[in-house]
Order: structure tokens, then sequence, then C-alpha cells
């Protein structure tokens, strides 16, 4: 049964990180659950998983980023008329994927090197695509550090899922795609621990969403 995850889930961040945050995660989990009709919430051990690509000593443990920072970005990209073209770079079961359709986005793509949780992407894409039947979902099996992404996409989502080498090779095929078809793209960048990173390569700061340690986004723009 799904509380008995919680509890387990409730255990793992109180040991690994504070009460505080176990507190404020599982409010947000099970509530942003309820709410999107999805089931993204279970972790996953990576280096378990069927996965592509080189970069499988690089993955480490699946979690779902925080329904609260999804929810806060997405509202500030709808006040900023951001394209609808959006992208998760590192998809996982599909979290930020259906929560975007919430908020208004209509070319939805996710792309995650690890089959299973593909798998499970399209499911809970699937759930929700009756409330949103103009919706075009795409999840691809690939290594994001090797996709240069289309000139439909405009927004770029990260839950930290790279370490450094893999996260410099995936800004650089943004860069390349940027280059061959100019245009305005914004990037949230959850848990931001390579923020430097996006500070050399010329993205501004729009806004730093921080509610405590551990819950923190920035998002970027950049137009070319």
């Amino acid at each position: 049964m799904k509380w008995l995850y919680y509890i387990r889930y409730f255990f793992y961040i109180t040991w690994n990180w504070t009460p505080r945050l176990a507190i404020f995660s599982m409010y947000h989990e099970i509530r942003g659950e309820r709410k999107y009709n999805i089931d993204t919430s279970r972790l996953n051990n990576l280096k378990k998983l069927a996965l592509a690509g080189n970069n499988a000593r690089y993955a480490e443990i699946y979690q779902g980023a925080s329904y609260y920072l999804l929810e806060e970005a997405f509202s500030y990209l709808q006040k900023m008329n951001a394209p609808d073209g959006f992208i998760d770079m590192g998809s996982g079961k599909g979290r930020a994927m259906a929560v975007a359709a919430y908020y208004g986005f209509t070319k939805i793509r996710g792309i995650d090197f690890a089959e299973e949780l593909c798998a499970e992407a399209r499911d809970n894409c699937a759930q929700i695509t009756a409330a949103f039947p103009g919706t075009d979902w795409q999840v691809i099996h690939g290594n994001a550090a090797d996709y240069t992404p289309p000139k439909d996409l405009h927004v770029f989502f990260f839950f930290n899922p790279f370490k450094m080498p893999v996260m410099k090779q995936a800004l650089h095929h943004i860069a390349r795609s940027t280059a061959a078809s100019p245009r305005r793209i914004f990037v949230v960048y959850v848990n931001p621990q390579l923020k430097s990173l996006f500070d050399d390569a010329g993205y501004v700061e729009r806004l730093h969403i921080k509610k405590m340690d551990f819950v923190e986004a920035i998002i970027y723009e950049k137009s070319l």
C-alpha cells in the first residue's frame, strides 16, 4: 500500500537530511500525487535499471522534484509567457512533464537513460492525457548528454540530474541547438549544485526560489 511507502520515504529523508525537510516533503508529495493523479513518488536505485549510453557510473537514486518547486517555477513561467515547448532533461517517471501540462505547456518532451523509468513516465502521461487532449507528449529513452534538442523546445528542466561532465555535455548540445535556431529559452534548475556552469555560459538568473535547505530552484533565461 502506498501509505507504507510514504512512511519509509519519510524516514529516508529524516535519516539523510532533517525531520523538518521530511515533514515538508511528505506534505507536498501526498498532496501533489493526488492533485495531479500520477504515481511518481517511489525511489529507485538507478544502477539496477537498464541504462542507455555510457554514463551509468554517474547514476544514483531517482527522486521526483518537489511539487512545491514545480508549481512555483511553472507559475512564474506562465507570467513570463514562456513558449510552450518543454523538455525534462532526466525525466524519470514524468512528474515534471505531467505538471507542465497543467500549466499550459502543449509540446512536452522527456528524456531519460533508464528504460524502466521511461515506461513509467509514459504511463503517467497517459493517465492524464484525457484532461489535455491537445498535448503532444514524447518520452525518449536515451542519454541526455548526447541529445541535441530541436528548435521547437524553449523550456529546459533539470532536477540536478547530472554530474559535472554530463551537465557540460548537455549544455553544449543546447548551445548548438540555439546557435542553429536562435530563440529565447528558459532553464528551470532544481537543486542547483552546478549553477556556475550556467553563469559561465551566459544564462541570466530571473528567479531564485528557496524555501529551505535542499528545496531550491533557479530559473534562467537566455536569448540568441
